[in-house]
Order: C-alpha cells, then sequence, then structure tokens
C-alpha cells in the first residue's frame, strides 16, 4: 500500500524535484456529425442519452437530458425539458412527455410535447399527440387525434 511518506527522502533545505512531465497522447482529428451541428447549443445540450437497439425496458422511463430510443421501451417516458428522439427501428408502446419529440420509428402511444412534435419519413404513430407545433414528412404514418392548442404553462390535462 503506497503512503504519502513512501516516496525518494529530499532534504528539507533543497528546493522541490520537479515532477515528470508526461507525454501528451497523440490526438485523433474529430469531424462532428451533421445531426451534432444541428442540436442547438447550449449547457444543457451537450448531455445526451442513447438506448440502444439491443435494450429493452418495461417500466418508467425519465430524464434530464436529450434522449435517443433505438430499442424498445414499453411503459411511460417523460423528458420534460428536453428532446426525446424515437430512432428508425425503435419501438415505443409508451406514453412520451418532452419538450419536443422526433418521430423516425413506431410509437403506440400518446405523445405530448410543450415545444413540438415532428413525424419524420419512416415515423409511425398510434396514438394522439399534442404539441403547439406538429410537422409531419411525407410518408409518415399516424393514427389519432392531433392537438396544438397552446397553454401558458405547458402543460396538457387529458380528458
Amino acid at each position: 500500500m503506497w503512503k504519502k511518506n513512501d516516496g525518494p527522502v529530499q532534504n528539507p533545505a533543497a528546493p522541490p524535484a520537479p515532477a515528470a512531465q508526461p507525454h501528451p497522447a497523440p490526438v485523433a482529428a474529430v469531424t462532428p456529425s451533421v445531426a451534432a451541428a444541428e442540436r442547438p447549443r447550449s449547457a444543457a445540450a451537450s448531455a445526451a442519452v442513447t438506448i440502444g437497439a439491443s435494450v429493452v425496458i418495461k417500466g418508467e422511463v425519465s430524464a434530464r437530458e436529450d434522449l435517443t430510443i433505438g430499442g424498445r421501451i414499453e411503459g411511460k417516458v417523460e423528458v420534460l425539458d428536453h428532446v426525446v428522439r424515437v430512432g428508425r427501428e425503435a419501438q415505443v408502446h409508451a406514453a412520451i412527455s418532452a419538450r419536443a419529440v422526433l418521430v423516425e420509428g413506431t410509437v403506440k402511444g400518446n405523445i405530448t410535447a410543450t415545444e413540438r412534435i415532428e413525424l419524420l419519413e419512416h415515423g409511425n404513430v398510434e396514438g394522439d399527440i399534442a404539441a403547439p407545433k406538429v410537422a409531419m414528412a411525407e410518408g409518415a404514418q399516424f393514427r389519432g387525434k392531433i392537438d396544438m392548442a397552446k397553454r401558458a404553462d405547458g402543460i396538457r390535462k387529458s380528458a
């Protein structure tokens, strides 16, 4: 076990020995992805979580950062002040609540967003959606009701 006093003995009157400088590791050039360039830049936007394609979650998922879903979720997803992205191969059987929701995969459940909901080209939603802004790309599939009524507090009450 190492102790602070186990180091080399120095003369107390002598100046301390200079610390060894480690050689810096080579740094590979990093090219930012297009998706990273499209995300808004803020302190909160720097963190993101990805649920991989082989992951299955049954229950409640909540986060305080952006969330990308690539696997399967059954239950509830709550990411109130951030973005939820449902990837192309994702299967979500859950209610989703977020600031913004982007759907490229399949969602069976209601989606509520305080800012916007986007159904991308391969997106498939079966359930009601509620947001001040809703966009659907050509090729997206949707079955349900749309509520675009704005509320100042961003909270929606279901009937």
